[in-house]
């Protein structure tokens, strides 16, 4: 587990707002802040030329980026360092370009690039889910939102089949809600309407599927103009709505990568899935073991891994990589140039690895001394491993 002094944080990101959670040891479970200027769905205001830099970055576009989510950071209540923080940044739909425009604003304010995590709106939301009693994922879990006038349902499977589990989205069915649908139709006619066209599209979803727990987000859906809809919703199965179900889904999932609360054994099958297995041999009790550092068909913008080792007359990390069809593992050899001299087993070392693209892996390993015994050196070594 990380040093108790980390503070994790979820920024929930688009066009249309940010919001922050936060989670600390000293809290039970992750916080959502409420933010000066915040509208009615619980989202601030982000400028336009925080949104530009995001997606395209530039220098103006990084320092007005940069400058937004410090603001927010800054938020967060409690003295912190920007060493301290760990981050998980979800927006929309992630492309390479984005997150790297991301990165480099978060870079730009002292954010270093191994406590910096991405991720989309679907995986935030998978998070969201498993962090919750299992009872309440049992069975499929359905999830509505409004999107560019749209009600958009879709479902998260587990599929048990299989070891470990695979969890998927799938967009199931939509309903037009939009200005042009309604027509001309007078406010009491159109709820009427737009019950029945949600009810259908639950319908849909529910169809030949043990849907255990519906999620709704955002304020639009409202009881008062869909009665028909909600008994539907609740009847045998839990029912939820919410603002925060992305921020604090990306919160989550630091807390899981980084090991303040256990996670299940499921594979979430995402988009820019990594295709190879990334693992390390290391000596337990004596005994030389495989341990998978970030598993294949992780998505590469969420694969995030530290790890501390104590080396063992060891001048050289070497890590492998296993295609997730099972063909021949490779090593690659990091070697610890210019390694400090001190007695055998009287260093620890950090191994970080994460992912930059979809095929493009990068290792880095820190000199963290050992106690008081030897000072750390702050050295760090780095490789590039493109699969």
């Amino acid at each position: 587990m990380e040093d108790q002094k980390s503070i994790l944080i979820g920024i929930q990101m688009s066009a249309e707002g940010a919001q922050i959670t936060w989670y600390h040891t000293t809290l039970k479970e992750p916080q959502t802040l409420s933010l000066p200027g915040e509208g009615e769905d619980g989202l601030m205001s982000v400028p336009s030329e925080a949104w530009k830099g995001a997606m395209r970055g530039g220098r103006f576009g990084t320092q007005a980026l940069g400058r937004f989510l410090s603001r927010m950071i800054d938020m967060v209540p409690g003295e912190k360092e920007m060493r301290d923080l760990r981050i998980a940044v979800t927006v929309p739909s992630l492309t390479q370009s984005l997150g790297d425009h991301v990165v480099a604003a978060l870079e730009s304010i002292g954010i270093g690039r191994r406590d910096i995590f991405l991720q989309d709106w679907r995986t935030s939301f998978y998070y969201y889910v498993i962090s919750m009693r299992r009872e309440l994922w049992s069975g499929d879990v359905a999830f509505l939102r409004l999107r560019n006038q749209q009600i958009v349902g879709s479902i998260l499977h587990i599929d048990r089949s299989v070891k470990p589990g695979a969890a998927s989205i799938m967009e199931i069915a939509s309903a037009d809600v939009s200005e042009r649908a309604r027509g001309s139709m007078p406010k009491e006619d159109w709820d009427k309407e737009r019950d029945r066209r949600l009810y259908e599209l639950l319908g849909k979803l529910f169809e030949r599927r043990t849907v255990t727990t519906s999620y709704l987000y955002g304020n639009y859906f409202d009881r008062s103009w869909a009665p028909r809809s909600f008994q539907y919703l609740t009847f045998r199965r839990h029912a939820f709505q919410g603002q925060n179900l992305f921020s604090k889904g990306a919160c989550y999932c630091v807390m899981g990568r980084l090991g303040y609360v256990k996670m299940p054994d499921l594979l979430f099958m995402g988009v820019d899935q990594i295709s190879e297995d990334i693992g390390i041999r290391v000596r337990v009790r004596g005994k030389e073991q495989y341990q998978v550092l970030i598993p294949a068909g992780l998505n590469w913008y969420e694969a995030h891994c530290q790890l501390d080792v104590i080396p063992d007359q060891e001048e050289s990390v070497t890590i492998l990589t296993t295609p997730a069809d099972g063909g021949e593992t490779v090593a690659h050899v990091l070697r610890l140039d210019h390694f400090p001299e001190r007695e055998n087993r009287a260093t620890r070392l950090r191994l970080t690895v994460y992912f930059t693209a979809q095929n493009r892996c990068e290792i880095e390993v820190e000199d963290l001394g050992f106690g008081g015994f030897h000072p750390s050196t702050g050295r760090v070594w780095k490789r590039q491993v493109i699969l």
